[in-house]
Parts: C-alpha cells; sequence; structure tokens
C-alpha cells in the first residue's frame, strides 16, 4: 500500500451530516491506502443483515464470538469480498499490520492451515466486512476540498485511539468521530434545521 505525504492512511472519514448518498449517509471510513493512484477504505459502522456466524460457518469456521454480531457493509465496491480488522496477529500468520494493535486479514488460507478454525473467540476482537469503499485519482481529494468529509486521526497519540475501532457501537460512532473533529452533530443538525426554516 503506497502513501503520499498528505496520505489519508490510518485516518477515519466521517460524513459530513449533509451527505444524503445512501452508500455514505452518517458513515465512517477506516481508510487502509491513499496515494496518487486513488484511495481505499472500510466503512466500519454500516451493519449488514447477515449474522456473522452464518457467514464464518460457510467459510468452514466457526465462530465463537456473539451470535448476534452482524456482518458489516464495507462499502459499495465488489460486495462479495472479504476483509476482516482484527487485534490478533497470531490468529493469522499472514495478516498485514496496519497499526500497533491492528492487522487486516483479506485470506483465510493461512488462517484454516494453521488450524484456526474457531474464530472470534475471547480475547481476540474482530470486525468482519464485506465490500469496501474506493475512489480513484483525486476522487477523494476532490469530495474532501468540497467538504463532503471529515478527517479523524486514529492512533495512540492523537485523534480516536485504535481499539476504539472495536469497542464503539457501531450505532454510535458517526457521532463520536464527528465529535473527535471539532464538531457536534447535534449543533450541526439543528443549524441546518434552522437554516432550511428560514428557506
Amino acid at each position: 500500500m503506497g502513501e503520499a505525504s498528505s496520505s489519508l492512511v490510518h485516518h477515519l472519514l466521517c460524513a459530513v451530516p449533509q451527505l444524503e448518498d445512501d452508500n455514505f449517509k452518517r458513515r465512517v471510513v477506516f481508510m487502509l491506502d491513499h496515494d496518487e493512484r486513488g484511495a481505499l477504505g472500510l466503512v466500519v459502522n454500516h451493519v449488514g443483515a447477515s449474522p456473522l456466524i452464518d457467514v464464518v460457518g460457510e467459510l468452514g469456521l466457526r465462530w465463537c464470538g456473539d451470535p448476534r454480531q452482524r456482518v458489516r457493509t464495507g462499502g459499495p465496491v465488489e460486495p462479495s469480498r472479504g476483509w476482516i480488522l482484527h487485534d490478533d496477529p497470531a490468529w493469522d500468520p499472514a495478516a498485514q499490520r496496519v497499526m500497533n494493535g491492528l492487522w487486516l486479514t483479506t485470506s483465510l488460507d493461512h488462517v484454516t492451515r494453521a488450524g484456526h478454525h474457531d474464530t472470534g473467540a475471547e480475547p481476540t476482537r474482530l470486525i468482519f466486512a464485506l465490500g469496501y469503499a474506493g475512489w480513484g485519482p483525486d476522487e477523494l481529494e476532490q469530495e474532501i476540498a468540497a467538504g463532503t468529509w471529515l478527517p479523524v486521526k486514529l492512533g495512540d497519540t492523537a485523534g480516536l485511539p485504535v481499539q476504539w475501532i472495536f469497542d464503539a457501537e457501531p450505532r454510535g460512532m458517526w457521532s463520536a468521530a464527528l465529535e473527535a473533529s471539532g464538531l457536534s452533530p447535534g449543533r450541526i443538525l439543528g443549524l441546518a434545521a434552522h437554516r432550511a426554516g428560514m428557506a
């Protein structure tokens, strides 16, 4: 994965309240790649309809976590492609280290070869997403310049901590990310409603 000088890799992109696109309305995107060729990220707060226990079972694994947990919709591109963000490098010997405390698995070959058929058992935490969000060259830059996204740093020293990805409830992620950017969702939505009423 390339990284440009102004790269948003390791950032969260928080959709502004005015964004009405059904794919990204009130979404939070964790950025995996961003350079001169384009950008790629995973929506982390859109809960899909499929129970994770069913999807994992179809892949030949056994789900040992919360049976109510569902697959996340990672974005509109390649909706059948799976991505797993997790905090346990031992679970997948071939996992790609994204940053401190966060790894990415895109194939289960090494997981099954290692005999790790039990998935989601404590203390390992993971997010299983289908699909991703993608932008071509300069597309994301143009959207940010237009005020569509607010970047929020994810890390140990600034912004939101890495473990927030796993700890936060999906329905509260958008508000929390927006507040971390320095804006209050209630205030923004209130101002928008006030302006609409004056129109």
